[in-house]
């Protein structure tokens, strides 16, 4: 034994300098964080007051002080100081933190721009400003409001009807009748038309030619997993349909339809649909948190497969008369209309709520209450860029931020916040509202949810499950949630109508229950998470590959060092025969491999074998359950039979035994998650 320990010594001792030589980075991303649109929407408390600057250069146009960049001299702020001055402050103090490079941020109060300003620089490197009307950004997800004003303007011309099968305007492929309900673009619009999540090859590099929108669409729609309009689970697939129905119903390609009408009639002369060729100089580079480029990492532009749902390129400026001709009854100009006023307001209107109280949907928009006020609005996230929009039609009020780096919850959740409080602030305190029935609803609530927003047919799902919501209920009716991105529990009180609301972020959250009173969905805003218990909890399968990792790695390192010391030291002969144990020797190896390459490809900050994916790194990672499986029925057989009748065969078997049960368990999680090739469907 001693002989055995020096040399397993030894062994540290070389490896020692492979081990230390590799680079220990810090990575915040997850493969959630660049999708399109990631529930929920980010928020946080106030700030406790604005930033100072710390170093970001300034400059000034007359009276007019900004941070690292340019200010439109259309911009004429009401309450000019204080405006401009949080605004500044915020800014400077989120640019000098390491959360974004640049920015772009828009202000309209009563109709009328108020602040359009530029923070922080588009190209670190270049040293290249942001200037909000000429610095172009990626808005993701904010998109959709546009490819909902184009169904919207069809709709009006009589040329489609929002309540018919969509199916009626698709010609070269159809959604199937999975449901007795068909799909309706009214669906589409408030994402309840029930289709699974998709990510795999989402975009392409920029480099690469794509297939025309329907095309793409007839080859990858995600089944349907829900019927149609009865829970919201959103959708970059549904959108891009409802783009694709734009092109079948114009007779236009989709990013013409949008340029001729509404780019055009409204004078946004920067705004594409998709990356222009050749590149513009001036497109805002993207950038990921954590790098040598003053803390960053330059990312690449790519093109987004699914362009109707986030593949937009635009200014601020050009946002801002977006947003005017929606606060406007849909006029602009000399009292022309991009939508008439009654389209406008069915289009704002309220059209899906899970539960009353909590926020909804209308056409496109993302609607709720706070700080007293009906908002609407989008965000939007991908690949190094961050976007937020929010209007109160009814005062004529908003904002638009958009910066170059990815959509952390430290700094979306201070934006949107800080902008809330600024331009409609609180007016009253928020209180528990305990009934006799508060704490009952609370103990029924108390659970693990996964979101109903899931790729449930391809490995991605551990996307969601690695991010499950917990959801405490530590007494007087309230409950503790503890959503991963946040990284705490937050604090819901209760509230008279059967409803929670967080004090700090004024987040909504309720409960739909089964006949028996159990909650089987719990409702953050307007995301919906479905209750999950047993096989389907994240933290079970996390202690137990755990474990597994550590059986394995036991059994490599047993193995490898017993091989070894026989050859050397003359330890007596293994009691396990050769075939045995170097079948076992690679299942187990495998076993580590797969779980160490996926856990690196889903904890990547650019994970491009998926987005851009399936690459064959990818295909053949997704292939190795496979060739496990294959390893692990002849140890089956081996874990029964033995390897003979003595102290040492039975004591042999039994560790056998324990290896095969853990691979077993591997390869459990992997047909429970779909991490095989036979569940990617691209």
């Amino acid at each position: 034994m001693g002989r055995r320990l020096l040399f397993l010594g030894l062994l540290c001792l070389m490896f020692a300098p492979w081990t230390h030589a590799q680079p220990a980075e810090e990575d915040e991303g997850s493969f959630g964080s660049p999708m399109l649109e990631a529930p929920p929407r980010d928020e946080s408390g106030p700030l406790a007051k604005a930033a100072k600057d710390q170093g970001v250069p300034t400059a000034s146009t007359g009276d007019t002080m900004f941070v690292g960049g340019t200010m439109s001299e259309e911009s004429t702020p009401t309450d000019g100081s204080r405006l401009k001055g949080y605004v500044d402050g915020l800014m400077a103090g989120l640019i000098t933190s390491g959360e974004f490079p640049g920015a772009s941020v828009l202000v309209i109060q009563d109709g009328a721009i108020a602040l359009k300003a530029g923070y922080g620089y588009a190209d670190l490197r270049a040293r290249i400003p942001v200037n909000p009307d000429r610095t172009r950004f990626r808005v993701a997800s904010i998109s959709k409001l546009f490819t909902a004003t184009a169904i919207m303007q069809l709709a009006e011309q009589g040329k489609l009807n929002l309540n018919a099968d969509v199916n009626t305007y698709l010609a070269g492929f159809k959604i199937p009748p999975t449901y007795p309900e068909p799909v309706t673009l009214s669906n589409i619009l408030t994402h309840t038309a029930g289709f699974d999540d998709q990510y795999v090859g989402l975009a392409a590099p920029l480099s690469s030619m794509i297939e025309p929108l329907g095309q793409y669409l007839a080859r990858t729609m995600p089944p349907r997993v829900l019927p149609p309009g009865k829970m919201f689970s959103y959708s970059n697939h549904g959108m891009a349909l409802a783009g694709h129905v734009v092109e079948t119903v114009s007779g236009q390609e989709f990013g013409a339809y949008i340029q001729e009408n509404i780019f055009t009639p409204l004078g946004m002369t920067s705004s594409t649909f998709g990356v222009p060729y050749p590149l513009p100089q001036d497109i805002a580079v993207p950038y990921f948190k954590g790098g040598k480029e003053d803390g960053f990492t330059r990312a690449e532009l790519d093109r987004i497969r699914g362009g109707p749902a986030g593949d937009l390129i635009t200014t601020a400026g050009d946002i801002a008369k977006f947003m005017l001709v929606q606060m406007n009854n849909g006029v602009y100009g000399d009292d022309e209309h991009l939508l008439s006023e009654p389209t406008i307001e069915k289009m704002q209107a309220r059209h899906f709520g899970e539960i009353d109280g909590l926020d909804g949907w209308a056409y496109g928009f993302k609607e709720g209450h706070r700080n007293g006020v009906r908002w609407i609005g989008h965000d939007g996230s991908w690949l190094g860029f961050c976007a937020q929009l929010v209007m109160v039609p009814s005062q004529k009020t908003g904002f638009f931020v958009v910066y170059n780096a990815d959509c952390h919850f430290s700094a979306s959740a201070s934006l949107r916040k800080s902008f809330f409080d600024l331009l409609w602030p609180p007016k009253d305190e928020i209180v528990a509202q305990v009934t006799p029935n508060s704490e009952m609803r609370a103990r029924s609530v108390a659970g693990t949810y996964m979101a109903v927003r899931r790729a449930r047919s391809d490995f991605t799902v551990m996307a969601a499950a690695a991010t499950q919501v917990s959801v405490k209920a530590p007494g007087d009716g309230e409950l503790l949630v503890r959503i991963p991105r946040a990284g705490r529990d937050l604090r819901f009180l209760p509230r008279a109508d059967g409803t929670w609301i967080n004090p700090d972020f004024q987040w909504k959250a309720a409960a739909l229950v089964d006949g028996s009173g159990q909650a089987t969905q719990f409702v953050l805003d307007s995301f919906v998470y479905d209750r999950v218990i047993g096989a389907s909890e994240w933290a079970i399968w996390s202690v137990a590959l755990g474990i597994v990792v550590a059986i394995c790695l036991m059994v490599l390192w047993g193995w490898a060092n017993g091989f070894l010391s026989r050859q050397f030291f003359g330890e007596p002969q293994a009691v396990i025969t050769f075939m045995p144990r170097i079948v076992a020797f690679l299942a187990a190896g495998l076993t580590v491999v797969a779980l160490v390459g996926m856990s690196a490809l889903l904890s990547e900050q650019v994970p491009l074998d998926i987005i851009h994916g399936p690459t064959p790194m990818l295909l053949v990672l997704l292939s190795v359950p496979v060739a496990i499986l294959v390893l692990v029925i002849p140890m089956i057989v081996w874990s029964i039979s033995g390897f003979g009748t003595g102290g040492r065969a039975r004591t042999a078997q039994a560790g056998y035994a324990v290896l095969t049960i853990a691979i077993l368990v591997f390869l459990a999680f992997c047909w429970q998650w779909g991490l095989h090739p036979f569940a990617l469907k691209y």
